[in-house]
């Protein structure tokens, strides 16, 4: 796993490196924000390499979408579907990011989500992650960091 370096800029070289190694691009960024630079690809003899980006929120929000799904397939899980995410109303002002999904934090009472507020580059908290599409209504899938 590698955090930070991801993205497409001059400096941001893990995708060149992969290339001379003979990766095999499984995702190569997604539409949503934050963690849109994440990356996943396999090298030679079965080894994976998980980019998630250098932005710890983004770095988090990939981590719960990307790297969790490929350990369940790695530890046995392979072929069977990932369990369904919960789907609950979201309540608050929110404001959907043009042509992406947004991950944002939220608390979760078991009957609504509702935006935790304050989230930047550094911001570690909430209690589940609500997937607002650009169209988004509730209720909205979440994806839980706790228990």
């Amino acid at each position: 796993m590698v955090t930070g370096s991801t993205s497409f800029g001059a400096t941001d070289q893990l995708r060149q490196l992969l290339v001379e190694h003979g990766a095999r691009w499984v995702v190569d960024a997604v539409a949503v924000r934050p963690g849109h630079p994440q990356l996943l690809a396999q090298l030679p003899y079965r080894r994976w390499i998980v980019g998630l980006p250098g932005n710890p929120y983004a770095a988090l929000t990939a981590a719960h979408t990307l790297l969790a799904p490929l350990l369940a397939g790695l530890t046995g899980r392979l072929g069977r579907p990932l369990p369904a995410l919960p789907r609950t109303p979201l309540t608050g002002d929110i404001t959907a990011a043009p042509g992406r999904t947004r991950l944002i934090p939220v608390t979760w009472d078991g009957a609504t989500a509702r935006p935790v507020g304050g989230h930047r580059p550094a911001f570690l908290q909430g209690a589940a992650l609500a997937a607002v599409p650009l169209d988004w209504h509730t209720p909205v899938p979440l994806i839980l960091l706790t228990g």
